[in-house]
């Protein structure tokens, strides 16, 4: 991923000026590197008045020196960020054959800096720290991996390359990917990083094992709570696999997350960053809090609920035909229909205990609009977009979105202000969604509607970024549908939902409140006057295909589902197949718990994916599995469907069930969508 980090130069000479202030010296220093000095490498440094040794904080792009005065650190501003890179000038000079990428030549710079400091009698060579925000925070994640002077490394929002794992960021959760940042940043990493591009399960390292190798050093993983360029979930997960080997090491505290409010201009918090550097560093006896917002425990959720499944009680179904019964064969429509209510019937089961419901239904308000730039933006909406709900809490993380105005966020014009957009509120707990319609639909034009149920998208919900291709909720309402978007439980607004969910309902499931949320849209759709209530179609990508399937199965007012990548057969999805497994969904995420006492029986699961489809028959579904799906095993995927289509033919309808495998990873480009689309103008016309 680095390409060869070179060997640290001679420091040949040094030319150094100081000037003395009101409390603190400023050192310009000059590092003249390799034979006769031919290279030479410039920065700075604030040192507080005394004789100390200080602990010092290094940084490219530069810390606040008047907080590390106060705090008593020294500041260095070493040359290894965009708008000053020394770095780039020595390694051409004094190693021009090397393959070095930016990034990790950066923070060989900042390696180099240090053999200087080590000279500097004012340093404590025991209290030095790095930090670096965003690009800068992947290089001093690199710096921190490679060069064990470095006692603590303050890696703010660094995105994937540093402390957050592509295995968790990318396209299909809706984020910054290999392929994004290849593309766009073609220099940041060997190019021999784009061969991955798409399968980051199979890169040699990640995020966590560069976190891994700074261990027992110190390291604070940042991240802010709709930060675009994170992943919520990702950037917890990665800590809680390094802090693994943290404890190993006997050091556990030495790892910790810094999570704060807003989006990735939010910010890192200096001061809150300098209190966990005086914690590691023993200048402070005060204990780091790891607020985590997705500590779920598999085994504490077993002990607690009393919960318990004997996969032996349940049928061995691993060679399935749905329409085998014990009275012989399902040979008509109505004997089927019997059938699929026992489907439903087990798969309630599996999503645990709902519990009841008071439907509160209503169409929002149109009450204040998108602010451009962000909640404090002006007030003047872009033409065509009336929105942002009375109820949200800031950031208003849609209107935000929307109003970049951004390519990489997929709404930009002229397409953004093709549409009109209205609050619909559903559901419990006032869940706010927002319909989007054609910018000349009338109030009362009957559209067919379009759930749009996103991915494992934490920071933004039902946004994406990184995509150059219109968003999904675009396309669609471009091609005349009102399309329902809302965050689903426990991603963008709703993240809060995760962490207490099983201390209220310990005997339901994530997912069961997922598929509750679908079936309140519905509700809230069929009431409102822009919307034809008996034409609702869902359209879900990644885990909201998984999502559609289960709610077209349950509610029959859902008259058609497209899932994009959504599955793979559960009682084949066993550990050697590297999809990580029915336990993904059990022990990772806690979306289907009862879904733990079958690892190891699979094949008992109480229901399966083609029995979902089929359940939905004689609806239109269309399956989209990727042929590079490394979530799913696209010939499992493919043997589904055809055993869900003889109860398709049963019904007379073989057309409406539809099999795409592209030739592609786990995405979702504009030359699927408008395949997608265009299946969508066929079959549901």
């Amino acid at each position: 991923m680095f390409g060869r980090i070179p060997p640290r130069p001679t420091i040949h000479h040094v030319d150094v000026e100081e000037t003395k202030q009101d409390g603190y010296r400023t050192r310009t220093v000059t590092l003249h590197l390799g034979p006769e000095g031919q290279a030479p490498l410039r920065f700075s440094m604030t040192i507080p008045e005394g004789t100390g040794p200080f602990p010092v904080l290094m940084s490219p792009g530069g810390a606040n020196p008047a907080i590390l005065l106060r705090r008593g650190y020294i500041g260095v501003t070493y040359p290894g960020s965009d708008f000053n890179d020394g770095s780039r000038a020595v390694v051409e000079s004094l190693y021009p054959n090397s393959d070095v990428a930016t990034l990790p030549r950066r923070a060989w710079a900042a390696i180099i800096v240090l053999d200087y400091l080590e000279t500097v009698a004012e340093v404590n060579m025991n209290g030095i720290g790095v930090y670096g925000y965003s690009r800068d925070g992947k290089q001093v994640t690199i710096a921190g991996a490679i060069d064990e002077r470095i006692d603590v490394v303050l890696a703010g929002s660094t995105g994937v390359g540093g402390t957050l794992p592509y295995r968790l960021a990318g396209e299909r959760n809706q984020a910054e990917s290999i392929e994004s940042t290849t593309r766009m940043f073609p220099d940041w990493f060997h190019p021999r990083l784009r061969f991955f591009s798409g399968r980051p399960d199979r890169l040699p390292v990640d995020g966590n094992l560069l976190i891994a190798l700074i261990a027992p050093r110190a390291c604070l993983i940042h991240y802010n709570r709709n930060d675009e360029v994170g992943n919520t979930y990702g950037n917890e997960a990665c800590y809680r696999d390094a802090r693994r080997v943290y404890a190993w090491l006997g050091a556990a505290e030495k790892v910790g997350i810094m999570r704060r409010p807003g989006f990735h201009s939010s910010g890192f918090d200096l001061e809150t960053g300098l209190d966990f550097m005086d914690i590691a560093l023993g200048r402070s006896s005060a204990r780091w809090d790891n607020d985590e917002l997705f500590a779920w425990d598999y085994d504490t959720w077993r002990t607690q609920t009393g919960e318990s499944i004997d996969p032996g009680d349940y049928p061995d179904r691993s060679e399935t035909d749905l329409l085998a019964s014990s009275s012989g064969t399902i040979a008509t429509a109505a004997q089927w229909d019997e059938a699929a209510q026992g489907i439903r019937q087990r798969v309630r089961f599996m999503l645990g205990e709902q519990p009841p419901l008071l439907r509160q239904a209503r169409r929002g308000g149109f009450r204040r609009f998108m602010r451009r730039g962000g909640p404090q933006g002006p007030a003047d909406p872009p033409a065509g977009i009336r929105a942002a709900e009375p109820s949200r809490t800031e950031p208003d993380v849609p209107g935000w979105v929307v109003n970049r105005n951004s390519g990489e966020f997929g709404w930009r014009e002229p397409d953004r202000s093709a549409v009109q957009a209205h609050p619909v509120t559903f559901g419990y707990g006032d869940i706010q969604g927002m319909l989007y319609a054609p910018k000349d639909a009338a109030a009362d034009a009957k559209l067919p509607a379009v759930i749009w149920l996103h991915s494992y998208s934490y920071p933004i919900g039902y946004m994406w970024v990184y995509r150059r291709d219109v968003h999904p909720v675009l396309a669609l309402a471009q091609q005349g549908y009102a399309v329902l978007a809302y965050d689903q439980s426990g991603f963008g607004e709703r993240m809060d939902e995760t962490k207490p969910f099983y201390d209220r309902w310990p005997h339901w499931s994530r997912m069961g409140r997922l598929v509750e949320d679908v079936s309140e849209a519905v509700t809230a759709l069929q009431q409102d006057p822009q919307v034809d209530g008996e034409r609702v179609y869902l359209f879900g990508y990644s885990l909201g295909g998984m999502v559609g399937l289960h709610a077209a199965a349950l509610d029959t007012r859902i008259k058609a589902v497209v899932s994009i990548a959504g599955f793979t057969p559960m009682r084949t999805d066993t550990a050697d197949k590297g999809t990580g497994g029915i336990a993904r969904f059990s022990h990772k995420r806690g979306l289907i718990p009862r879904l733990g006492f079958f690892l190891g029986n699979e094949a008992r699961v109480p229901y399966d994916y083609d029995e979902l489809i089929a359940a939905i028959a004689p609806r239109p579904v269309m399956i989209v599995e990727p042929q590079f799906d490394r979530d799913g095993t696209p010939a499992d995927v493919r043997a589904a469907v055809e055993r869900a289509r003889g109860v398709y033919r049963l019904h007379g309808a073989n057309d409406k069930l539809h099999l795409s495998e592209p030739w592609d990873y786990t995405r979702l480009p504009t030359i699927t969508q408008d395949a997608i689309i265009a299946w969508m103008k066929e079959t549901l016309k």
